[in-house]
Formats: structure tokens, C-alpha cells, sequence
């Protein structure tokens, strides 16, 4: 079996091969390749053929592998541009004619040096981004774990007041907001960030703002993203069709609302072009005494909600309830993507996989146990008047919908499934919020399987 060890040693006899006198780089398929390069310090580099490249890779997966942290905590393409980095100095310790074993001993302690150095510096970052929430925007700061809503000017003052705005540019950028215009500005750190604050908050009404501690730039901007989602899909919760709800809840870099035109021609029949409207240009309206009166009701609820993004975006997950929190985490992730999926059939796949989540598996099984405990309904019952009964429900739900066509078995996927979409949406939702009820009433529980009982 292949070792760091191994590959560091092999990358230096290609290195070896590399540097004898009247040695060329291999050429690719196509005959001919460009060699890369790695600095080593001084403004030299280090040539590379297409195996070295290879043997890096390698052995950044392998470092990254011998450490559960770094997968959290980096992506893959900036941990390997980090080990690729350190590559050049390291290789530069060596002699070619010393012992190959003791070579990659020395290589493999210099990279481990060189990529700790920049985790050590991971400290507290606050990752911000426009977004839509409400359908008014006079509703006061508010904040669900580590992510926070406020109307954009109150958080302008907020970062005023913390000094990370100069007074001359919160001015500037409030007269934009207000549909001034302003003069250019003179070249400065002052104006790049007037820039960077209008182009990452734009016309949104709303900023949010997650706070990460010990996360590498690009894992630490994908995750805070992702933790503002589930932030709003508990906000979502609250409404009775959540996806309605969340239709109007995105962020500035998730895709905007638009309309989707299409032409349809039919044999001697004049037609116009159709189109529909994907999403809605703002949440609910509901006015700050309400939203403070459900803030405070479901206090409970949302900090579970808190507590499941807060290990969501811990760099080492230990949190107080970790592997409950995996279960709220990815049942609120399964749960935001079923809102926002386009096709009804995969929003039913993606529902079914939140109420998977939080029965622990078991399959259709699992769910009937979740739904007997957590909303009291009777498998031979009808769900409603006239309805199937939950035994049924949760078959077509999972069985007919979600294990078919994961399985490439399901003959019914040209029908319509809209309305097992909406049957999958309420049963998911309804679970989902007296599940994180539980866990708010069991704050010492971490039994994912207790959801069941």
C-alpha cells in the first residue's frame, strides 16, 4: 500500500531523473508539455514534470488524510496549493546523492513545519453577505448561533462603532443606498472596502453576517454560506410551506430571482412565448413585534438550530452534542435543498433524505417509527380525511420516490409528482421542527436514535 513516505520518495527520484545532465521533461500524449513550477525561496523555482505534480497531489491527500481536522477545516484545492507551496523549500534541504529514505524523512518534517504555520493563524473571521429576508425591513438585529440578520444600515453602524468602517465611507455608502450618486474616490484601502461593501450586500435590504474560528479562507467563506442557508431554513420552518417561505430568503451570491422564458410552436396555431417566475423577491412580511414574539416563543428551537450550524462550522466538531447536531445539521440541509429544487421528483428524493436523516436510516421502516413518535400518527391511520393512511404516505414518499429513483428503477418518473412533493414537504417539515423541539426539551441528550422513542 502507497505511503506518504513512499510518494515523497518517488517524487524525489523523478526529481533525481529530472536533473541529470540531458534529461527533458516526458511529453504528454499530445507530444509536447509545458513543464510547471514551484518557488523555492529567492526568486528561484523549482521545474516540474506532469509525475511530480502527481506524486505532490498524493502526497497532500495523504497528509490531509492522516488528520480528520484538516478536511474540516481546509478544501481540497487550498490544502494542495498549501503542501504544493511548501514543496519548493523542502526539496531544497536535500541532497540528491544522500540516502533517498532519510531524504524523504527530512522533506515530509519540513512540509508538516511549513503547513502548520498558517493553521496556527486560523483565528475568528465574520463572513458577510447581502441578503433577502422579510418582506419589510424594519425588523431588529437578531441572530441564530454563530449567524446573525440585521437591516443593512443597522449593521453599517454596527461596523462603524467597531471600527472596521471609516465614518467617510459609512457616509458614502449610506447616500448609495439612499439612490445617490457619488463622485469617484481616490484610489485607497478605504475605497476598496466602499467597494467591496457595495458589491457583496448590493441592493439586499438585510446583511448576514456568520461568524468561524479556526477555518482556512475558502473552507471558511463555502461553510459560512452554507450555515446562513440553514440559518434561514429554520427561519422557514416557522411558516407552513417553508419552501414558499424560502423562496424569498437567499443570499446576494445564490441565484436571483428571474423569469424563464420559453417559445413553443405548433402546427398551424399562433403562439406567444411563456415564461414563469423562479422565486420571489423577498420573504414573508411580517411585522418586528410579531417576529419578536416568535423569536421569543421558539427561542428554544432556534437555538438548537444554532447549536446544530455551530457544529456545522467547528473546525474539530467537538461540540457538546455532536453526533445529535450531525443529524439536525444534515436534516436542515436536506430540508433547504428539497425548497429550492426545481423538480419535484428530486425535491421528493431530497425530503425523504431529511426524514432518513433524522430516523438514523432504517428505511421507510425508520421514518413510520420517526412519524409514531415525534408526531403521534398511527401507521394504519389515514393522514387526513378521505387520505392514504401514513403507512401508505411514507411509501409512496420514500419507497415509490426516493429509493426508486436513486436506484434507477422508477417507471413513473415522467408522471407528475407535485403532489407527493407537497406530502413530502409537510411530513418532512412537521418532523423536523418536533425533532429540534425534543432536542431543545433533552438539552443532555446526544441519542439520535431517542428521536424514534
Amino acid at each position: 500500500m502507497a505511503t506518504l513516505e513512499s510518494h515523497v520518495e518517488a517524487l524525489i527520484t523523478e526529481l533525481t531523473r529530472v536533473q541529470a545532465s540531458g534529461s527533458i521533461p516526458d511529453p504528454d500524449e499530445e507530444g509536447f508539455s509545458f513543464p510547471g513550477q514551484i518557488a523555492v525561496g529567492n526568486d528561484r523555482f523549482l521545474m516540474t514534470t506532469r509525475e511530480m505534480e502527481r506524486l505532490i497531489e498524493l502526497s497532500s491527500r495523504e497528509l490531509k488524510r492522516s488528520d480528520p481536522v484538516l478536511s474540516r477545516t481546509h478544501t481540497d484545492k487550498e490544502w494542495n496549493w498549501m503542501v504544493r507551496s511548501a514543496f519548493g523549500p523542502a526539496l531544497m534541504l536535500i541532497d540528491l546523492d544522500d540516502d533517498r529514505q532519510e531524504n524523504a524523512r527530512t522533506v515530509i518534517a519540513a512540509i508538516r513545519a511549513a503547513v502548520s504555520k498558517p493553521a496556527k493563524t486560523y483565528g475568528s473571521a465574520e463572513h458577510v453577505f447581502g441578503c433577502t429576508l422579510f418582506g419589510n425591513f424594519e425588523v431588529a438585529l437578531f441572530s441564530i448561533g454563530p449567524v446573525q440578520f440585521e437591516p443593512r444600515l443597522a449593521w453599517l453602524s454596527r461596523k462603524l462603532s467597531e471600527c472596521d468602517v471609516t465614518k467617510t465611507t459609512a457616509q458614502r455608502v449610506t447616500r448609495v443606498w439612499s439612490g445617490n450618486k457619488l463622485r469617484k474616490r481616490k484610489t485607497s484601502v478605504d475605497s476598496l472596502r466602499e467597494r467591496d461593501i457595495l458589491d457583496a450586500v448590493g441592493k439586499c435590504p438585510y446583511v448576514c453576517s456568520v461568524r468561524t474560528e479556526g477555518l482556512a479562507s475558502e473552507a471558511g467563506r463555502l461553510k459560512a454560506q452554507t450555515a446562513a442557508r440553514l440559518a434561514m431554513t429554520g427561519i422557514a420552518l416557522r411558516w407552513a410551506v417553508s419552501s414558499k417561505a424560502l423562496d424569498g430568503f437567499r443570499l446576494l451570491v445564490d441565484p436571483s430571482v428571474r423569469r424563464q422564458r420559453s417559445l413553443v410552436f405548433k402546427p398551424k396555431v399562433k403562439t406567444l412565448s411563456g415564461g414563469n417566475l423562479m422565486g420571489l423577491p423577498h420573504g414573508p412580511t411580517i411585522s418586528p413585534e410579531n417576529w419578536a414574539k416568535e423569536l421569543t416563543k421558539h427561542r428554544d428551537d432556534f437555538d438548537v438550530v444554532g447549536e446544530a450550524i455551530a457544529y456545522y462550522l467547528s473546525p474539530d466538531g467537538k461540540v457538546v452534542r455532536p453526533t445529535l447536531m450531525n443529524t439536525f445539521a444534515q436534516a436542515l440541509l436536506w430540508f433547504h435543498e428539497g425548497c429550492r429544487d426545481e423538480v419535484d421528483l428530486m425535491a421528493v428524493v431530497k425530503f425523504s433524505a431529511c426524514l432518513d436523516a433524522l430516523a438514523s436510516g432504517g428505511k421507510s421502516t425508520g421514518i413510520r417509527s420517526l412519524i409514531r413518535a415525534r408526531l403521534g400518527m398511527q401507521d394504519d391511520k389515514p393522514i387526513r380525511k378521505d387520505g392514504p393512511t401514513m403507512h401508505d404516505a411514507v411509501q409512496e414518499i420514500y419507497s415509490s420516490g426516493r429509493s426508486r429513483t436513486i436506484h434507477g428503477t422508477n417507471d413513473k418518473i415522467g408522471n407528475d409528482w407535485s403532489s407527493t412533493r407537497v406530502l413530502a414537504e409537510q411530513f418532512a417539515r412537521l418532523c423536523l421542527v418536533m425533532c429540534l423541539d425534543w432536542g431543545a426539551c433533552n438539552p443532555t441528550s446526544n441519542d439520535p436514535l431517542a428521536l424514534k422513542k
